[in-house]
């Protein structure tokens, strides 16, 4: 997997569109040639849906990530990445929540809990990348569970540490070694910032934290329906005609991932049915992605399924929302 493609690679100082280039800062040599304005025709839009963080903090913060999955995917020791982790994260989050209250809506963290609750069901679970804990707290209030341990590289937890229903460890997440295993480890929009570099430790260190034939949930956006980081200020469309430039420095795909899974001693891939998530009496359905699998190989069945859509994006992303064991 790689975190920047070819044509990416042409046009380091923008982002390559439909046979453009769309210039964020400065000047861009695209495969049109020549200069073009800065523009970000979706940013009241994108500021809107992250409950009115002002314009401006959303232009900072492309410009503050776009210099870090620059620099990030150029630099080759593990150490100096974690550094720019953590100074990334923590002055990201301080724009995020200048000049606005944001809340998490609680009600997404609990349809993933009834989505995944054969596999979470009174059973010990770690949530790798736990950000404010707000998936474990539901997860304790909905379902009978074990233990429950969460670990982020930076604690922004939401709850004071006596009242949180959790352990909380703080430690990076893309290398880490637990005194315990667990049954379930959950993974929720976090691989996808992890560096390529980064992986192999990273899914190490998850599958050591896991008990023989435990299940490794592992949710994240699929490249095709992107970008869906800060990008979205340029292309909030969800079409995949900009690549992301922020944060997500791994955006992939079902057959990426599923390979690459497998290549890491992962097996038994199954996913949700399409709208599962939705409708309560096919949570538990679990499948084999093929169909998911199809989408991404036939450009013709995307552009069908992405017809159907509200505001011009469409109803179906075909989200990575993979179960596997470990083998």
């Amino acid at each position: 997997m790689t975190g920047i493609s070819s044509d990416q690679a042409k046009c380091r100082n923008g982002v390559q569109g439909a046979g453009k280039c769309i210039v964020l800062r400065g000047r861009c040599e695209g495969e049109g040639g020549g200069a073009a304005t800065e523009a970000f025709p979706h940013a009241e839009w994108v500021s809107r849906e992250y409950g009115g963080v002002p314009v401006p903090n959303l232009i900072e913060i492309l410009r503050l990530e776009r210099e870090f999955h620059r620099r990030i995917l150029e630099t080759d020791s593990p150490a100096e990445r974690r550094e720019q982790y953590r100074e990334l994260y923590d002055r990201v989050h301080i724009l995020k929540q200048q000049d606005v209250g944001i809340g998490e809506d609680p009600s997404i963290f609990d349809r993933l809990v009834l989505t995944f609750r054969n596999e979470l069901e009174g059973r010990s679970v770690l949530d790798v990348g736990c950000g404010s804990g707000l998936f474990l707290t539901r997860l304790a209030q909905i379902l009978p569970h074990g233990e429950l341990w969460g670990l982020d590289t930076s604690d922004v937890t939401s709850a004071e540490r006596t009242q949180r229903p959790f352990q909380f460890f703080r430690q990076d997440v893309t290398t880490f070694t637990l005194p315990r295993q667990f049954e379930v480890v959950f993974s929720n929009q976090v691989f996808e910032h992890i560096a390529p570099a980064d992986i192999p430790s990273h899914l190490t260190s998850i599958r050591e934290a896991l008990v023989p034939k435990g299940s490794f949930i592992l949710c994240l956006p699929n490249r095709y329906w992107g970008p869906q980081d800060i990008t979205r200020i340029v292309d909030n469309t969800f079409r995949g005609r900009v690549a992301a430039q922020g944060s997500h420095l791994n955006e992939s795909s079902y057959i990426e991932t599923t390979q690459l899974l497998e290549r890491f001693g992962f097996e038994g891939m199954r996913t949700v049915v399409p709208f599962g998530a939705f409708i309560p009496m096919l949570r538990g359905v679990r499948v084999r992605p093929r169909i998911n699998m199809l989408l991404e190989r036939k450009a013709a069945l995307r552009r069908l399924n992405n017809v159907v859509a509200r505001r011009g994006r469409p109803l179906f992303k075909n989200p990575i929302m993979l179960v596997c064991r470990r083998g």
